[in-house]
């Protein structure tokens, strides 16, 4: 099978990338840097250059493969709106690109944000405005599509996803906490 796979080179996107590769997959990345896609090729993955503003070239992607995985987030801090409008207008264009067709779309979502106080569950909606949107909404955005022939599924991960050489979030913290003595959780 082809699969399109944004934020390839992530944290989670280079071991799904892995395991893709592995089970004998084609697998094609989305890549925003040289780097990125030095990364890809070495691992014999095909690189599409581009980034989550790339409306159009994401269209092209999912329309050339057999399934999406859309891991890719452009986490800006200091402009949520910003963020959660990319994330929706990516995750759009990479559901109506597959619309009609039953092919498979995985995307990453969170729990952070969902309802506090009790286990979250599967009817649990992530809020499009507000502290918990850091996808504005995005899951419930791509679940519409599965009315549309669209096989959606939808991993919510844990706030923090980390393990040996983490270079994301929890790695950041680990590095403020030993320059500073301190570090703090936003």
């Amino acid at each position: 099978m082809h699969v399109f796979v944004t934020g390839a080179t992530g944290w989670i996107g280079s071991a799904v990338v892995d395991e893709l590769l592995g089970a004998g997959h084609e697998v094609t990345g989305l890549a925003r840097s040289d780097a990125a896609a030095l990364a890809l090729g070495k691992k014999g993955a095909r690189v599409r250059r581009g980034d989550l503003d790339d409306l159009a070239g994401l269209r092209d992607a999912a329309l050339d493969a057999q399934a999406v995985v859309h891991l890719a987030n452009k986490h800006d801090w200091g402009n949520p709106a910003e963020s959660n409008r990319a994330e929706r207008a990516a995750v759009e264009t990479l559901a109506e690109a597959l619309v009609g067709t039953d092919r498979p779309f995985a995307l990453a979502a969170g729990l952070s944000g969902l309802v506090q106080g009790r286990p979250a569950t599967e009817a649990d909606v992530s809020p499009e405005v507000g502290p918990g949107s850091h996808r504005g909404g995005a899951e419930n955005l791509a679940l519409e599509y599965a009315e549309k022939g669209v096989r959606v599924l939808s991993v919510r991960f844990a706030p923090s996803v980390h393990g040996p050489g983490d270079r994301g979030f929890l790695a950041a913290i680990t590095a403020a906490a030993r320059e500073h003595g301190v570090s703090a959780y936003p």
